[in-house]
């Protein structure tokens, strides 16, 4: 029984080993997510557009708890395996719950409001460039349309007759104009009344939406491989505990 105490004890404190690594690889993700340098200006446009919260920021702050806490719960679990200690374990296989449990929710949430504001951008779009344009998405539609290299929601036309366009008498931005190897737009003035220049036709939906299902797949994704190691640690844990009680047994 002592050999085989000896492999669960080494495959757990291994599992947690590696469970250490994907908590800083939690950490990580939703850090990263945060400091995107173009994450705030997108979701000020999705934001207004769909009339939801920023439930990507949401996920990440969930990310980064349990990141966190999976230090904890690594801890835990190799001291109960170091001490071969039920107590101990009893504690990390809860706290093992508690995290897949979270991870199950903010999976759940992220696919949620995903499909949700998917289907409100279409026209959402058009009305916050109609009515905000000019006032206080102006940085954020100008850094979307630069990096996404798009014009407008679904077309450059939603600048027509919209707040910006009526008291500028232009038709569409600096921003839509493509620009050139130094990147300056080319015949500016003339891209701007669509009187020369070349500018961006598409609008920004399509490639908001391939930035929101991408940055979701990134949460799910994690979400997803960690919840696979959770198992992996719960099942590794549970035969520590019974071949504690089968050697303490034996002994007897």
């Amino acid at each position: 029984m002592g050999f085989f105490t000896g492999c669960a004890r080494l495959l757990l404190i291994t599992f947690n080993f590696i469970f250490w690594l994907s908590g800083a690889a939690i950490l990580g993700v939703g850090i990263w997510i945060l400091v995107d340098p173009n994450m705030k200006d997108y979701m000020d446009v999705i934001k207004d557009a769909s009339n939801d919260d920023e439930f990507l920021k949401t996920a990440a702050y969930i990310l980064i708890g349990f990141g966190a806490f999976v230090f904890l719960v690594g801890f835990s679990g190799c001291c109960g395996a170091i001490r071969s200690s039920k107590c101990l374990l009893a504690f990390y296989i809860f706290f093992l719950l508690v995290v897949f449990a979270g991870e199950l929710a903010a999976g759940i949430y992220v696919a949620v409001f995903k499909n949700d504001i998917n289907s409100k951008l279409n026209q959402g779009l058009a009305e916050s460039i109609k009515k905000n344009y000019k006032d206080k998405l102006t940085t954020a539609w100008d850094s979307v349309q630069v990096e996404l290299k798009c014009c407008g929601g679904n077309s450059y036309k939603d600048y027509e007759n919209s707040t910006w366009a009526n008291e500028t008498g232009s038709v569409i931005p600096d921003s839509c104009c493509t620009q050139n190897a130094t990147g300056q737009p080319e015949n500016l003035e003339g891209c701007k009344k669509l009187l020369g220049g070349t500018y961006y036709e598409k609008g920004c939906k399509d490639a908001l939406e391939n930035w929101i299902n991408s940055h979701s797949a990134i949460l799910i994704g994690v979400g997803c491989g960690i919840a696979a190691l959770e198992i992996i640690g719960l099942i590794c844990a549970i035969c520590f505990c019974r071949n504690i009680d089968r050697e303490k047994y034996s002994s007897n």
